[in-house]
């Protein structure tokens, strides 16, 4: 592993390594209606293409509060189902919920939820944030009500500052995910995260919400992670028994798909490895005997799109990822079904119930 100096400002992290760099406002207190959709997966250049151009120059980020939208919502379908639909009779609403939920599950056998992790600790108090957090004998102090609660331990306090944890906010707000798909029904059945402590932490609170954490255990899988994440090597990561360790439900069974990732990866590769990855899984799960697959994936910004972007048959954005990440918001998720006759994949709109959550 590159070796690491002790000189904090070398640890800064840029923007040319690290792609979900958001810095958010907190909403504390605030009521705010939620719209659910699916998010657009932009089309881009081939990945065949030999000649590679320049990155264009980096702008604001556009997304929207984390707090606002899990993903934005299809407008043209919405309004069809308003016309259809009188939100004054309850009972016939939801009996068309159910309906449409039916008829999805007959259609499909395997389901993908691709979810970006919540709110980052580093981008909400900067990046040397864990400099005030812990003390010389490397004890956790939280010095704001927007710090996490606690941590697990680590023996090399500046691997804070490459690996980080999500703030209370972004906590509560993947719990809050995972009571919207409880609400739903659409239980996953099997689960994996990338093993960045933002993921997995995102993961184990979504499980929270849906009352699964002690039932289903998160197999970690290196390969989820994003470009650029693995530059100063894998041991800036926990390993799965410090997560079981630290009480987290860990499947200590798992085998990865890729254990390691290397520390140079270009755009291009990080397509192909994240099309490797996603056709691993789905091979992984083929001779299931159960009708339907719920497979939840929790990952980073620009997950949607390279975990999506073979199965769905479109072009990758080699030369466009980072300018792809900044419209991809805190806990953003997009859908992809498997249809049971031809095995075709397809983005969909699933009929998700709309809820007032408060976060807190």
């Amino acid at each position: 592993m590159t070796n690491i100096s002790n000189d904090i400002n070398l640890l800064q992290i840029g923007e040319d390594f690290i792609l979900d760099n958001r810095t958010n406002k907190r909403y504390l207190g605030v009521e705010t209606p939620i719209s659910y959709g699916i998010i657009p997966v932009n089309s881009g250049v081939s990945l065949n293409s030999t000649v590679r151009s320049s990155h264009r120059s980096k702008t604001e980020s556009k997304k929207k509060p984390f707090t606002r939208y899990i993903h934005p919502i299809d407008h043209s379908r919405s309004k069809s189902l308003n016309r259809s639909i009188n939100y004054h009779e309850p009972e016939k609403y939801h009996h068309h919920q159910q309906q449409q939920q039916a008829q999805h599950t007959s259609d499909c056998d395997m389901r993908l939820f691709i979810i970006r992790h919540g709110e980052r600790v580093d981008r909400y108090f900067g990046s040397n944030w864990f400099m005030l957090a812990f003390d010389q004998h490397g004890q956790y102090h939280p010095y704001h009500i927007n710090f996490p609660p606690s941590l697990p331990n680590r023996t090399n306090k500046y691997f804070w500052a490459l690996d980080t944890p999500l703030t209370r906010d972004g906590l509560n707000a993947a719990q809050n995910v995972g009571q919207v798909l409880s609400l739903n029904r659409f239980e996953p059945t099997y689960v994996y995260s990338s093993p960045a402590m933002r993921c997995i932490l995102t993961t184990y609170h979504i499980l929270k919400g849906l009352g699964l954490e002690n039932k289903i255990p998160i197999r970690i899988e290196p390969g989820l992670l994003e470009l650029g994440a693995a530059r100063f090597g894998m041991s800036i990561f926990l390993k799965p028994i410090d997560w079981h360790n630290y009480g987290i439900n860990v499947d200590l069974t798992y085998r990865p798909i890729m254990k390691d990732i290397g520390s140079l990866e270009r755009e291009d590769e990080y397509y192909l490895r994240s099309k490797y990855i996603i056709r691993e899984i789905e091979s992984r799960h083929n001779n299931s005997h159960s009708p339907l697959l719920n497979i939840l994936i929790v990952a980073h910004a620009t997950s949607p799109d390279t975990l999506t972007w073979d199965l769905v048959g479109r072009q990758p954005n080699v030369y466009d990822l980072y300018s792809l990440s900044l419209n991809i918001g805190y806990l953003q998720m997009v859908i992809t079904e498997r249809k049971r006759q031809n095995k075709y994949w397809s983005l969909t709109q699933m009929p998700l119930e709309s809820t007032t959550l408060k976060w807190v």
